[in-house]
């Protein structure tokens, strides 16, 4: 496949597509690998990840999901529902990769311009994976702020979803795109 082919064949394939079956390290490497070199300004590589797998994962998603009952009950308003999707989306997947951005201590550019970089390494990261075959979601919870905690996360570090990866086991179809035409002004 040519690089506009992954582009358009990219997906972001639901947990509930993808099959329970492990992936090989060497995959999740791969991925990593290609992470790391998205675009950074000032070169200041704001992508951290963490990686959970197997029963350490299986693990994670129990103490979140318990960490955000607690949570729930001592009144913060965050959505039950969502809570049990997630727990259940975690511990379905066979791979759950923590995104986490890592501010430059030395604050020399905005935060939005990291939170940019971050975004172009997991793009390489689903490209990645798509030109592999395999299927691949980036969960973003409206209670991610919360799990910055229990993640343990250090000073000027922030979670930023998890990257799901995992065999296709059911295709998901492409929403498609409107007309790029549309979206364009061109001043000549």
């Amino acid at each position: 496949m040519d690089v506009s082919e992954i582009i358009k064949n990219r997906r972001a394939t639901p947990p509930r597509f993808l099959s329970k079956k492990e992936i090989p390290k060497k995959v999740i490497e791969q991925l990593l690998e290609n992470a790391n070199w998205a675009p950074t300004h000032k070169n200041t590589e704001p992508w951290r990840f963490i990686v959970y797998s197997g029963d350490v994962k299986q693990k994670l998603a129990m103490e979140i999901y318990s960490f955000l009952i607690d949570k729930i009950d001592s009144g913060e308003p965050i959505n039950f529902q969502k809570v049990e999707k997630f727990k259940s989306d975690f511990q379905r997947i066979p791979v759950a990769i923590a995104i986490v951005l890592e501010r430059d201590p030395a604050d020399r550019v905005p935060e939005w311009e990291e939170i940019a970089a971050v975004s172009m390494a997991v793009q390489n990261m689903w490209l990645t994976a798509t030109e592999m075959g395999f299927g691949a979601f980036w969960a973003t919870p409206r209670f991610l702020p919360f799990l910055n905690e229990i993640l343990k996360l250090k000073s000027g570090q922030k979670i930023l979803g998890f990257f799901y990866v995992g065999n296709i086991a059911m295709e998901y179809p492409s929403p498609g795109r409107g007309d790029v035409k549309e979206k364009i002004e061109w001043k000549d």
